[in-house]
Formats: C-alpha cells, sequence, structure tokens
C-alpha cells in the first residue's frame, strides 16, 4: 500500500482503523489502567479491518479480516511498515517471531499471550468503531480493563447513540410482554420490561428473559450474539441515516464526469484517461451496490420491526432474529467503508475544492477505489448509468 493510500486508510476515520500508537500516546506511564496491550510492539501498532467480497456464487456475503500494521517510524507511521494478519492462536507464535526471532524471551511470550485476550476481542468484531468497541468490552465484561482513550466517546456522544436504540427495543419488548399490568400494577410491568431490556441490551446471558427467548424461538445459545447483532443494527440504522446527506454529495462528485476526472487531463497519456474511466465505472458500480445492500437490510429490518410492532405479526421479526448476524456482518462492512469513503472525499475537497488536478485526484480516487475493493481484472458491468 503506498503511503498516501496508507495515510488515507488511517486518518479518514475509526470504523475500519484504529491508530493504538496515535491513542495511546495520551495514556500517562502511572495510569492505573495503562495501555491496551501489555507488549510495547502491539501498542505501537495499527489495527485496520479488511472487507472482501464473499465467492462468486455469494456476491452479498462478505468477509471480515483483522491485519495489524507495525510502521517503521513512529513519528511517520505512513513511511512503510510490515503487517501481520490475525490467525488467532498461531498468532502468538507468528508475532513472537517478527520481535525475536527464535529467541523469545518467557516475559515476552508472557506478553503476547496475555493480549490475546484484547486481540481476539478486536478481532470478533465487524468494524472499530467507538460505540461497537465499547459495546462488545462491556458485553464481554472487559470494559473496565481498557482506558477510556481507546473507546474514543464521550459520555454525550454514547447517550446519543444509546438513548434512541434503547428506546426502540424497549418499544418492541413492551410489546412482546405485554404493556398492560395487571390488578392496575402498572410500575411492575416497567419494572420487568425494564428488567428485559437490560438483558437484551447486555447481550450476556438469557438467564430471567427465557419467555422472551421462548415467544422469539431462539436458541438459548445463540441468544446474546443475536441480540448484540440486533443492537448493532440499531447503531448503523442511526449511523447510516446521519450519513445520508454526506453520501448523496458524494455521489453527485462521483457521478459527476468532469468532476470525477482530472482537472489537468490534457496532459495525461490516452491510455491512463482510459483507466480512470474504467475505474470510474467500476466504483460507480460498487458505490450503488454498496448503498443498496445497506438499504434493502435496513428497509427489512425497519419493516419487520413495524410489522411486529403495529400489526402484531411477530413472525418477520423473528425471521430478522434469525439472520441478525449477517445483518450485523453486512451492515458493518458497507456503512463502515461508506464513512470512511465520505470522510476521504470531504477533506480531499475542502483542501483542494471539487475539481483536482492530477496528483491529488490520483490519491482521492485510488483511496476511494482502494476502499471499495475496485479491481479492473473484474469484468465492467454492462448498462452502468449514474444517476
Amino acid at each position: 500500500m503506498e503511503r498516501s493510500q496508507l495515510r488515507n486508510m488511517i486518518d479518514s476515520g475509526r470504523a475500519i482503523a484504529m491508530d493504538c500508537h496515535a491513542i495511546g500516546r495520551s495514556v500517562p506511564e502511572d495510569d492505573p489502567v495503562g495501555h491496551l496491550f501489555e507488549s510495547r510492539l502491539l501498542n505501537n501498532s495499527i489495527l485496520i479491518k479488511r472487507y472482501e467480497p464473499g465467492p462468486e456464487k455469494k456476491r452479498d456475503d462478505v468477509k471480515v479480516s483483522t491485519v495489524i500494521y507495525f510502521p517503521y517510524d513512529l513519528d511517520n507511521v505512513y513511511d512503510g511498515g510490515e503487517s501481520l494478519p490475525f490467525t488467532g492462536d498461531r498468532f502468538c507464535d507468528q508475532l513472537a517471531f517478527k520481535i525475536a526471532k527464535d529467541h523469545a524471551s518467557g516475559e515476552l511470550t508472557e506478553q503476547i499471550n496475555a493480549d490475546m485476550e484484547a486481540l481476539n476481542l478486536l478481532n470478533s468484531m465487524h468494524s472499530l468503531d467507538p460505540f461497537m468497541l465499547r459495546s462488545k468490552a462491556e458485553q464481554q465484561d472487559l470494559d473496565a480493563a481498557i482506558h477510556d482513550v481507546y473507546f474514543a466517546i464521550s459520555s454525550a456522544e454514547w447517550d446519543k447513540i444509546r438513548l434512541p436504540i434503547r428506546a426502540k427495543i424497549q418499544t418492541l419488548v413492551s410489546k412482546a410482554l405485554g404493556t398492560g399490568g395487571e390488578n392496575g400494577d402498572d410500575k411492575a410491568r416497567q419494572n420487568y420490561v425494564e428488567q428485559f431490556l437490560q438483558k437484551i441490551w447486555e447481550a450476556k446471558d438469557v438467564q430471567g428473559i427465557e419467555p422472551f427467548i421462548k415467544a422469539m424461538q431462539l436458541e438459548a445459545s445463540r441468544a446474546p450474539a443475536i441480540f448484540f447483532a440486533w443492537k448493532a443494527v440499531c447503531y448503523y440504522q442511526v449511523q447510516f441515516m446521519e450519513l445520508l446527506g454526506a453520501l448523496k454529495v458524494m455521489y453527485q462528485w462521483i457521478g459527476h464526469n468532469q468532476l470525477c476526472f482530472p482537472a489537468d487531463h490534457i496532459s495525461l497519456k490516452a491510455e491512463d484517461r482510459k483507466a480512470i474511466e474504467q475505474k470510474r465505472d467500476l466504483l460507480r458500480h460498487k458505490m450503488r451496490d454498496s448503498y443498496v445492500t445497506a438499504n434493502k437490510v435496513l428497509r427489512q429490518y425497519e419493516h419487520s420491526y413495524i410489522e411486529f410492532v403495529d400489526a402484531d405479526r411477530p413472525q418477520t421479526f423473528m425471521s430478522f432474529l434469525e439472520n441478525a448476524e449477517n445483518s450485523y456482518l453486512l451492515l458493518a462492512s458497507h456503512v463502515s467503508v461508506a464513512t470512511h469513503s465520505t470522510n476521504l472525499w470531504k477533506w480531499y475537497v475542502e483542501q483542494y475544492g471539487p475539481e483536482m488536478r492530477n496528483a491529488q485526484f490520483s490519491e482521492l480516487f485510488d483511496g476511494l477505489n482502494m476502499l471499495y475493493n475496485v479491481d479492473l481484472t473484474e469484468a465492467k458491468p454492462a448498462g452502468v448509468t449514474w444517476v
């Protein structure tokens, strides 16, 4: 990855990249919680989520993996480094060999083994959004062991996202359990609903909410993961709605043949101009598909929610819950990429204006193509138009 693209990946948001070195610099050495990792090398690393399309026959599928980037120069993390994919238990040996070759000390081995808990937590996530990271840490009772700077979310921001999500879940839980109390005991009913809501929000176990599990026809062993995915879908619904305005403006730029092309294109070779046009067609196609997929998932969720709450038909929502984990994965990948893309596009336009010369245009254009996995070896989509 070129220096400019590495910078674009790291600096355009937290959803895909987490700069542990930059974050950790604000943690005092004598802080009781301390840094995220035990080993110095990991504390100086940058974590990146990589999204890849599924097999040819399953184009809607997404594969997500975690890559750990180790910069050579901590004063300029964009100036090259090495990367190592996180591979579970084998990662311990790979990292130890990277640090000390065949001479890893017992202390180093202990540090890396201790770091596996945090690495497994981060790898289990489909994105690195601060809200999702804090939610996952709370689910696994690790939030107290992680410094607040890594969550990168204030109490006000947390409540801004949390409260509408909880309100939506509470409405559905109230519907499922019944809102009226017997003998006028509405307060007892409200407390009962609140207990259910808290259990679903925490997504740790099903103790005390067995009636809801049974009513939704869920496997008890899968319920915590399903509830966490449900909360994630609610989160990405909020994020996607807030993103729509910025997405529309970026799409207008991408769809404009003059703006989405180097202003000094007259100096380019014919084959270079043609390559830009081909990539632009594919980028438009990928962006449209990504938007359609995310919007489709959210529309299906909203339809299932309304069917249950307003029409007393829970079957559609039960189907949503059954597939909530896949919905979470799809939204994490598409909304995260869209978030990084709009941040990246906005930065370049603010710096250089909407019409850019080839040097600046190429950096932005290549960054967008990288985020959307544009590959010129793919067949050119037939009849692509942009609205």
